[in-house]
């Protein structure tokens, strides 16, 4: 691997989780989560991917929300304990984690907005650590200043890998 391909990837994500970071800080809100460096990373190193584009980042990710959300009300597991802050899988968790993914992936084929990071969205959710309303429009915003910061770096990435003559993939 080039010196070069080294230096964008990882200065490339880093700026990207650093500027929606310091949104987040600014008018805190919890707009930066684990999901979105996943995200990220597709956009600045694997932008040839389907799942790298807008329609599938946006629709993935919201599509992992209400799924998430889904799984919490069908089996009433809103007040189950959060397994990110106590460790403990509870039978309601259990199912919720399990419902919520496999509602995500089923969605996101039938939307053709495959999105690998919106099963972390997904599992956040159903596991209880971002499950109010709050916490649905900060994953949101966030999915959408990844998506606006990144898409430009991502067309960048496939302009500069794309043979003369050869257009890259589109948005």
């Amino acid at each position: 691997m080039r010196k070069k391909e080294l230096l964008w990837g990882s200065l490339g994500e880093a700026g990207l989780i650093l500027v929606v970071a310091t949104i987040a800080w600014l008018v805190q809100q919890p707009l930066i989560f684990a999901s979105l460096g996943p995200t990220a990373y597709e956009l600045i190193e694997q932008p040839q991917l389907r799942s790298a584009r807008t329609y599938n980042v946006i629709v993935g990710h919201l599509l992992g929300v209400a799924c998430g959300f889904l799984a919490l009300y069908l089996l009433h597991a809103w007040s189950e304990p959060n397994v990110l802050s106590t460790g403990i899988v509870s039978p309601g968790r259990l199912w919720a984690v399990t419902i919520a993914s496999a509602l995500t992936v089923f969605c996101t084929l039938i939307a053709r907005a495959a999105q690998p990071a919106a099963l972390a969205t997904t599992l956040l959710i159903a596991l209880g650590a971002m499950q109010t309303r709050r916490d649905a429009i900060a994953i949101a915003v966030g999915v959408i200043l990844v998506t606006a910061l990144g898409q430009p770096l991502r067309h960048l990435r496939l302009r500069s890998h794309a043979p003369v003559g050869q257009q890259a993939l589109g948005s």
